[in-house]
């Protein structure tokens, strides 16, 4: 099969969102996809939970042909803060290199923390600041993080702000109540940490999704700040005139760590990854087939994002042979 049947092919998928990276490709659950000067890249865990101890890495001309390549990162070594898991991440670019801000457990009892690789291509990654050290964990006079306690802070997403850079993440407070927590820096290696931005508690319901947040994502767009965040009715968004300050949530879809992005275009996309479409996202992942990623097409209704089907946005400018 030629690439331009493999598009065809893809595109011609009865359901909006197309599957681009198979699970006979590999697994994907979290992850993260970004543009590079060569390529669109894919960084991913293929694992559920805590099981993942690499960041997996694809690669793509046009975000409909994946190709799997080496491991961007594998977890450290006895005494690393990532010698047990390494996982969830996000990727900014920052005076001509690329950050990876990922989240990661030095041993089975520990609480997550965040490290940082860097690299001058998206190919080639190198851990800081390379003492096998952690870079962030949340403050205990809001959050009680311990060293040894499996507490909440995980699935960084940075975006740069007035000169800055905001971390927002998963947490949770002392008493246990689920928070979107935020964290500022001016090089990516030094943060401070400005505690819970939102808090809810948890509401225990298998069938209506996760308990509490996960997986916040902020994308900017004609001024304004939408938070994406899966929690209990999937994928919610809210939206707000700044980055610290957000209204009321809206329900978007069923989604699975969707990642919400953008082309040189203009064209905007969002992912489903892990489960297969619409399933539960805590009922246990042993229990059902593993998939691949998933890409849909969104459209944007007097600031309202809409997805549709990923043909009707991919080739709107760029017809394909």
């Amino acid at each position: 099969m030629t690439p331009a049947e493999r598009r065809r092919e893809i595109l011609a998928q009865p359901s909006a969102m197309k599957e681009v990276y198979g699970p006979d490709q590999d697994t994907v659950n979290p992850h993260m996809i970004i543009r590079g000067p060569d390529a669109w890249h894919l960084f991913y865990g293929s694992r559920p939970g805590a099981q993942n101890a690499v960041i997996s890495h694809a690669a793509s001309d046009d975000l409909l042909i994946w190709t799997r390549q080496d491991p961007a990162l594998r977890r450290g070594g006895p005494g690393d803060c990532d010698a047990r898991e390494i996982a969830d991440s996000c990727v900014v670019e920052h005076r001509g290199r690329w950050y990876m801000v990922y989240q990661c457990t030095p041993s089975r009892a520990a609480s997550r923390r965040f490290a940082l690789a860097v690299s001058d291509d998206l190919w080639r990654w190198e851990k800081l600041p390379g003492d096998g050290s952690h870079i962030f964990t949340p403050a205990p006079s809001w959050s009680g993080w311990t060293e040894e306690g499996v507490l909440e802070c995980k699935a960084p997403w940075v975006i740069r702000h007035e000169g800055r850079f905001l971390m927002y993440f998963n947490g949770e407070n002392r008493w246990g109540d689920s928070c979107i927590a935020l964290a500022e820096s001016a090089d990516l290696l030094h943060w401070e940490d400005r505690g819970p931005l939102i808090t809810t508690r948890r509401i225990e319901n298998p069938i209506q999704g996760p308990s509490g947040f996960e997986a916040p994502r902020i994308v900017v767009r004609d001024g304004k700040f939408y938070l994406f965040v899966m929690h209990f009715w999937g994928l919610q968004y809210a939206i707000g005139d700044d980055p610290f300050h957000f209204g009321p949530w809206q329900a978007l879809g069923p989604w699975h760590a969707p990642v919400i992005f953008s082309d040189d275009q203009d064209r905007w996309y969002i992912t489903h990854a892990l489960r297969p479409f619409g399933k539960p996202s805590t009922k246990s992942p042993l229990l059902e087939p593993l998939r691949g990623l998933y890409i849909g097409g969104l459209v944007w209704s007097e600031g309202v994002p809409v997805p549709v089907d990923l043909g009707d946005v991919i080739q709107v400018r760029s017809p394909l042979p």
